[in-house]
Order: C-alpha cells, then structure tokens, then sequence
C-alpha cells in the first residue's frame, strides 16, 4: 500500500518549500519533502504529515520518488535551473501535476540605480578582476570557485556561507581563507548587512537576485547606506508559476481539503479625533461586533464588555492575533486610529504589516479586512471654525520637525491662502510662527488641541499676538494668509539677488536655458557639478520641493559664498558637498538623474565616466567659456555611449547707459551641450 505522503512531493530546500510545507502538515495533508543536502533536512520542518527524503537527484532519482504521486511542487531555488529542467520533464513523462512555486519579488520602489547587473557569474567574475578593495560574496556557495579565480590576492575575499559542512568545503575548495568565511543562516537584516560591511570594510558586495526571501532587498538598503557597491547575478528566466499561499489552495482542491481551520475579521476603524460619538453609525456597528479590540490607550478608553490590547503596532498586534487564533476558530477584531484612516494615519502603514503576516497565514486563516473612514482633524477643525478647506493647502509636521521642515512649511502658507498644520509639539507652533515673521507673513494662527474632547480648546492669534506657552500634545493649525504670493511659474532670480563676492556664476540668460534643458521631472535628483555660488542649484530646486539636489564644490571660497546663498533661499533639498568630482559622488545618497557641470577642473572625461557606471539613463548639460572645454565637448560626438548630443552657442547682451546714449555690452560666448548617457541596462532614452 502506498505511502499517502508519497501522493504530495515538493522538492525544497528553500524558505517557500518549507512554509509551504509547514502549512499543508497543519492544515492535515500528507505530504513528501525532498532535500539535497543534510543541512536542508535540519532546517525542514517537522511533522506527522511530512515525510522528509535528504540526498540529491538526478533525473532518474525524480523519478523514482514521484512516481506515485499525483501533484508534484517546484519549490527550489530560482538559481537551480538543471533541477527545475528534471523534475519538469519527469512529470510531464509521468503525467503528474507540476506546480511551480516562484519567490516573492521585491518592492517594486526598491532603488536599484546603484546596482551592476550581470546575466551570469562568468562575467561578474571577470568585472571583479578591477574591484581593488575588499569583496563581500553572497551568492551562495556554489559559485565561490567561479568569482574567485582570477582574484590572486584572497585575502580580499570575504564569503557569507550557509552554516554547513559542505559549504565551507566549496569555500576551501576556491580558495578563501578560513577567517575570511562567515558561515551564516539568513536572511540578513539591514542593520546586520550594513555592520557586516563596516567590520570588514567591503568595497563591492556580489549577491543573486534572491528576492524578498533571499533577503535582497535588504542587502541593497545596506549598501546604499554604506556607500558600496553591488554585482548582481541576474535571476535565470524563470518560467510562470504561482505562490506559496495559491499552492496550498491548488493542493487542498486536489485532496478535497479546501475548508480553512481559522477564519479572522479585522475591523480598521477611524475613530475620529477620539471621542466616540464623532464614529460613524457604520464604524459604531462595527467595534460593538468585535470580540477584541486593538489600538492606543487614550482611544481604548470607554470601551467595556471586550478583550482590549494597548497595541497599534502591526508587529505587537499580529503577535497577539496569533496567540489567540492558537485557542479558537474565528474571531472578530477591532483596531483603532485616531482621524481618518486615508489621512496622514497609521492605518495605511499597520495595513502594510498585516497584509505580509495575511500572506504568510493565508492557507491557515481566512482573513477579511474591512475599513471603516473617521473624521480627519482638518474636516473636523474646519466644521468647527465655518471655514472651507477645498482650495487648503495641508502640511504635516508629525513627526518632520527639523529647522529645514518648518522653513519649507513657512514658504508654502506664505504662498496660499488657507493652509492646516499638523504638528506634533506645542513648541513648534512657535517655531513655526518665527518663521513666518521672518519671511514677513502676516497671518493669523488658530491653534486648535484636544479637538472633540470636553477639554478642546480653540485660541485664535493675530500677527501682532506674542504666541502663548502651549503644553505637549497633538496641534492642528488653521492658518488664514490674506496676501499670499504668486509662486513664479518659470525661474525668475535675478542675477542681482545672489551672493558672490568674487566668485564665477552662471548668468541668468544661461542658467535658465540649462534648467529647461535638464528637463527635470518630480522627484529627479540633479548634480550640480562646480557649483560656484549655487545659482543652478537654487534656481532648478526651486521649481519643486520634489527635487533632491546635490551641489558638488571644492573651491573653498566659493563654498563659503554658496553656502550663504543657500541660507539666503532656504534651500531645504539641496545638500553642499565638499570636494572635487567625480570623487565625491559617492557622497551623495541618491544617483543622479540629471547633472549640471558648470566646472571640471580638467576632469570632464573623468565626471562622465563615472556616470556611466549608473545604472540608469542620465540627462547631462555643460556649459564650457574656454576653447579648451568648448573643444573636450566637440568630442562628444564620437562617443557611442552619448545619445542626442545637441550642441549650441549662446551670446547675451544688455543694453548700458552711456551719457545720453545706450551701448550694447556683450557677456562672453558660452557653448552649451545637452545629452543623455545611456543606462548600462541598454534602457530606452527618457522622454
């Protein structure tokens, strides 16, 4: 008589195989696990329903352990391409059901600009040969001899290694030294992987696509963090296939085992600005059916009859939500939060936490969410005060208090009308109203606290008013400019507002023909490259807040003039580093979309070069005085990495009185290149 576990065969070794393992054994399958090594077979779950095979298999080795088997699962490694070849053709020869499990991909926002991508561990190998510090590995121990063999000093080398015999073997095997292997389960936090890089001072950290459960995306957060460079092996072509949690399904369908043992309903409730009668009737409805409730104390208060939990945290609220599932079949929760939940609330990010702890679980409990909206603290402010908020401009403090924060809120209420401030601290209401007399802003504050509450208090001050001391505590303002100022549609400042002293600028007629050619986009970040007094800089981040501008100087003069012009402007998204380009880029903590270079020092070849080795297309313009320059920039052309080159020669003059006569004077001629370096990646040119 067959063996039931022998009807259900995943072959593993990787965390998806064994979660979904460890799901079908408690939903009652029985199911055959087979491992390759013997370190795979420690770290499988166990269980009564799970029947674990350790060794590897050839073709023939598959075979033979699914031959009785109605559904087989794919469950290794994306990487193990010869294995997903076998066990595809053997049940296809059978005819037995495959299903192909593929690993969570990363967060599609994950910034990858800074990461080298290779489509096979030869050529990663061969790029390593010009890496002159210290490399990190990371792509498991199979690979080691291939990326070592050309390296002769491996001393350089450091490996991160599964904790296993045969691991250190393969490290032996190519090459690096005992002390240079870190024999490690993973996945590895952010924090750890950016400690690992310090220790051990890692120029370059070569990793596979691992996606989320390889823990990649937190190695590339670290190395952003640490200023190092990444060689990623591209993930083979990865035939289609499902999830860990659509697996289970197909399976429980196939066994006749669909029913879930748990189901769950979590109430997301908004409970205004905290007071219960401000809860919508639906909302009202929906916490009196809960069985426990979640969510800060000062919002727990009242509520009787129900288990209450003082946690709004996704990680303190899951945990209990698993300690009490262990007991019972269903439960219906509540979680609160104070306002609206779609309105600067922590809704949106407990919601992100449970919707992965729903994914882990979904085979296990049957999950529905429900959202309940509350009133905003604005909505409920301007209910209060008789006053529309359509056409209001609304800026958060909570949280984003810095000197820079309170300028740039100071700027945006002096250009409107209406504008609401949520802050987080009394004292900041006086921070904020220092800022708006510096900038000559003569609006009236009205500081609302405790809104809804029995203690709400309401104080409305005029521009002459000294700001009375406020407690600590949840501030809403409503801030009424009567002369706001018209936000310049195209840049405007006059050569005449900046700072310089002795040192070169770009003209107006010039800076603002380079901004339009950068063709800056919401949310790009430029580098501005010989800075000079910072007036490019200023002019392109004042078009939008969005903008994140490094200005790049060495000049010691002229860092001192720029800095002066960027307190002059309040120039919150620029950053000044010190120093010479390109050697300095790696100071910045963003790649650039866009570059200005106004000065090379002799190293435009060396600036460019270095832009070519990001991972994404960059717009460049540069402006060039000297013949020198103007004849680097000719050479462009030839340039097969230089898309769209256009070339033009700009001449200014301005009319100047001269007794009873106006005489044209000329600036000098300034030749000005704009183009695209094309991404590594071959990406089609921006638009």
């Amino acid at each position: 008589m067959t063996d039931e576990r022998r009807k259900v065969v995943i072959f593993s070794g990787t965390s998806e195989g064994r979660r979904l393992s460890e799901q079908l054994n408690s939903r009652g399958i029985p199911h055959t696990v087979c491992v390759a090594t013997e370190y795979g077979q420690m770290m499988q779950p166990k269980g009564e329903h799970i029947l674990v095979e350790e060794g590897r298999k050839d073709a023939e080795g598959i075979l033979e352990v699914i031959k009785d088997a109605s559904v087989v699962v794919d469950a290794t490694h994306p990487y193990a391409r010869i294995v997903t070849d076998n066990i595809k053709e053997a049940a296809k020869e059978l005819g037995v059901k495959l299903l192909r499990v593929v690993r969570d991909e990363d967060d599609p926002n994950l910034d990858l600009s800074g990461v080298t991508f290779f489509d096979t561990a030869a050529e990663c190998a061969k790029a390593l040969l010009g890496v002159k510090g210290n490399i990190l590995l990371t792509t498991g121990s199979k690979e080691l001899k291939e990326l070592c063999s050309g390296i002769e000093d491996k001393s350089r080398i450091y490996a991160r290694v599964l904790p296993s015999l045969e691991s250190i073997s393969l490290c032996e095997e190519a090459g690096i030294r005992n002390d240079r292997v870190i024999a490690l389960q993973g996945p590895f936090s952010r924090d750890l992987n950016a400690a690992l890089l310090r220790q051990y001072h890692i120029e370059v950290l070569v990793t596979k696509d691992s996606g989320k459960a390889g823990g990649f995306g937190d190695k590339i957060l670290a190395c952003a963090d640490e200023k190092v460079k990444v060689f990623c092996i591209k993930r083979p072509g990865e035939t289609n296939g499902i999830s860990t949690g659509e697996a289970l399904d197909e399976i429980a369908k196939l066994t006749g085992k669909e029913e879930y043992p748990k189901s769950l309903t979590l109430n997301i409730i908004g409970m205004g600005m905290g007071n219960r009668n401000g809860l919508t009737l639906e909302a009202h409805k929906a916490l009196e059916e809960s069985d426990a409730v979640f969510g800060a104390e000062r919002l727990l208060e009242g509520i009787t009859g129900k288990d209450t939990y003082p946690y709004y945290l996704s990680k303190d609220i899951t945990g209990e939500l698993d300690k009490i599932l262990s007991g019972r079949e269903d439960l219906k929760a509540a979680v609160l939060f104070s306002g609206d939940i779609g309105f600067y609330s922590g809704a949106v990010k407990f919601e992100q936490g449970i919707n992965e702890w729903t994914l882990a679980n979904k085979t296990l409990v049957k999950t529905e969410i429900k959202r309940f909206p509350g009133i905003s603290s604005v909505a409920y402010l301007a209910a209060r005060l008789s006053a529309s908020y359509s056409d209001a401009d609304i800026i958060s403090l909570h949280g984003n208090n810095s000197d820079s924060d309170i300028t740039a809120a100071a700027n945006k209420i002096s250009e409107n009308a209406v504008t609401f401030v949520l802050l987080s601290s009394g004292d900041d209401v006086s921070r904020l109203r220092r800022a708006l007399s510096e900038r000559k802003v003569e609006a009236t504050v009205t500081v609302a606290s405790n809104l809804s509450y029995e203690n709400e208090k309401i104080t409305t001050l005029l521009p002459e008013d000294a700001t009375p001391e406020f407690t600590k505590g949840l501030y809403v303002l409503y801030i009424s400019n009567p002369s706001p100022e018209k936000r310049p549609l195209f840049p405007t400042i006059d050569d005449a507002e900046f700072i310089r002293n002795k040192t070169p600028m770009t003209k107006a007629l010039i800076r603002h023909e380079c901004v339009r050619l950068l063709k800056l986009k919401e949310g790009d970040v430029l580098y501005d490259v010989g800075s000079g007094t910072g007036s490019v800089a200023i002019e392109a981040a004042g078009l939008s807040g969005s903008l994140k501008v490094f200005s790049f100087e060495k000049k010691p003069e002229a860092i001192a003039v720029q800095k002066e012009n960027l307190e002059k402007f309040s120039c919150n998204n620029i950053l000044l580093i010190e120093g010479e380009a390109p050697d300095t880029f790696k100071e910045a903590e963003n790649d650039p979309d866009a570059v200005f270079i106004g000065g090379s020092t002799g190293r435009l070849f060396d600036i460019l070069d270095a832009l070519k080795t990001y991972h994404k297309t960059v717009r460049v313009v540069i402006t060039a005085i000297t013949m020198e320059t103007m004849n680097e920039i000719l050479k462009l052309g030839a340039d097969p990495d230089i898309r769209e080159l256009e070339i033009q020669q700009i001449t200014g003059s301005k009319a100047e009185k001269a007794g009873n006569y106006n005489l044209m004077k000329t600036d000098n001629s300034v030749m000005v290149a704009a183009f695209w370096i094309e991404a590594k990646d071959g990406n089609n040119i921006k638009d």
